[in-house]
């Protein structure tokens, strides 16, 4: 390569900002996911104050007189459209690209969190709707993100990429729970829901400037950029139609088999330990509101820092061919399920010492981040091109199965007080995790498979490609 013709690809590069676009779609995937995260939790905490309660003699003062069931009703009313809406939304991704699906379907979020309270004050069963249809719409955000990686994401490069996007998710849970809190006490619920729309409207109109469903139509990408990232995962102009999809191939897969598997019951790990958790502090502990609150910021601080770390090492191992991608794949989610299991049955051990149990806490917790670098990238290492379908599948069949979770533990810890009975359940989640990922090391595969391959686009050869950084230096000498 000439002086002139490196001068002018700096020139280049420096016009475009400078940064790769890729990393620029990894960001707005990540405040995407922020206010995903956002949307769907803010009612977990201002139904505190938005409903009227009587414990201990003492009266809460609130909007609304929902009982108990209501309250439960209206809590699960979003996972009853979640659980609906992935499979729609990940073919919807593939037949009209995930940049409309990911972006649309958070803006009509953003509108249904906004309708909440007039909803509330008009009727409770249409509020119900209200967060039912929020779940829907926000269930084809995950799947067609999913797919948008399958345009955007080197193949060495998908897991730090994908952790990036997924990790703000992460970081929303952490922000609405005090914001929520702290917004409910001064007596004005109804501006959770407002900020929290809001904040995703001014998301949206960034995403739709900066994002675009391939590098190919994309107007602020370098040429080099994206002659690199047409060259490592090839060109998939392919629009889903519902007779073009292989559904017999995969529900019949033993990879795609090991993958929903591992998921539903890393689900059922996951959804279970928030919601316990603060009840066992609360009841075992004695800890208060403030300290359970406290103690549930560092550990989900330490996921995201796991999780973007551990695909940093993953897509490093991969790039120098130290190790295959269902190798690590597979590691990953077994490191995963084994650490984070062992140290919340630990937990049940310790007694009543605040620091063990905490530090306990914060590792179960934080090691779940590995599973970023593990199961939750392999549709795109089995599937490319179906990815946002195949995770689609995953999710609806992973959330069906995660109800049951918390839900067990209403049965099993009926004395909350009962050490002996937080020790069973603790066990029971750690023994369904280790089934997942065993299920997944027998039966699981970071290869792209045949019936995922088509004669109409080019496919991954399978070879570990140069980086970026190798092709540009081999190009100066």
């Amino acid at each position: 390569m000439t002086d002139e013709n490196v001068n002018a690809e700096f020139e280049e590069r420096k016009s475009r900002f400078f940064v790769r676009q890729r990393y620029v779609i990894a960001a707005l995937g990540f405040f995407g996911y922020f206010n995903f995260s956002c949307m769907r939790n803010n009612i977990n905490v201002t139904i505190v104050a938005m409903v009227s309660t009587t414990e201990n003699n003492q009266t809460q003062t609130g909007t609304f007189n929902w009982d108990s069931k209501q309250q439960g009703l209206l809590l699960g009313s979003y996972f009853y459209g979640y659980a609906a809406g992935n499979i729609p939304g990940g073919w919807m991704a593939g037949k009209y690209g995930f940049r409309k699906v990911f972006g649309i379907s958070l803006l009509i979020s953003a509108i249904f969190s906004v309708l909440t309270p007039p909803s509330a004050y008009a009727n409770f069963y249409l509020v119900m709707v209200c967060r039912a249809m929020l779940g829907f719409v926000q269930g084809g955000v995950i799947p067609a993100f999913n797919y948008g990686w399958s345009k955007w994401a080197p193949p060495l490069e998908i897991t730090i990429l994908n952790s990036i996007a997924l990790s703000g998710s992460m970081v929303g849970f952490l922000v609405i729970f005090p914001l929520a809190g702290v917004i409910a006490q001064s007596n004005n619920w109804e501006a959770v829901f407002y900020i929290t729309g809001g904040m995703t409207t001014i998301w949206a109109i960034f995403f739709f400037i900066f994002a675009s469903d391939a590098p190919s139509n994309n107007r602020w990408i370098s040429e080099w950029e994206k002659q690199f990232i047409e060259k490592s995962i090839g060109k998939r102009e392919v629009r889903h139609t519902l007779s073009s999809i292989p559904w017999k191939s995969i529900f019949t897969s033993k990879c795609a088999w090991g993958l929903f598997v591992c998921h539903s019951t890393d689900a059922w790990f996951q959804h279970t330990l928030p919601a316990v958790l603060p009840t066992y502090m609360s009841n075992v502990l004695d800890f208060d509101m403030t300290q359970i609150g406290l103690a549930m910021i560092l550990p989900y601080l330490l996921q995201g820092f796991v999780a973007v770390l551990g695909s940093q090492i993953t897509d490093m191992l991969r790039r120098k061919k130290v190790i295959t991608t269902t190798n690590i794949r597979k590691i990953s989610s077994f490191l995963s399920a084994s650490m984070s299991g062992l140290f919340l049955v630990l937990t049940g051990y310790v007694g009543g010492n605040h620091y063990a149990v905490i530090s306990l806490f914060t590792m179960s917790i934080a090691a779940l981040g590995l599973v970023f670098s593990g199961y939750q990238c392999n549709a795109l290492d089995i599937a490319p091109r179906y990815s946002g379908i195949v995770y689609g599948i995953s999710n609806t069949i992973a959330h069906i199965f995660a109800f049951f979770g918390p839900f067990s533990a209403g049965y099993i810890v009926v004395n909350k007080q009962s050490v002996s009975l937080w020790q069973n359940l603790f066990w029971l989640s750690f023994g369904i995790n280790l089934t997942g990922v065993t299920a997944y090391a027998i039966l699981g595969s970071g290869d792209e498979q045949p019936w995922a391959k088509a004669d109409t686009c080019d496919n991954r050869s399978g070879k570990v490609l140069e980086t970026e950084n190798d092709r540009l230096t081999t190009t100066l000498h």
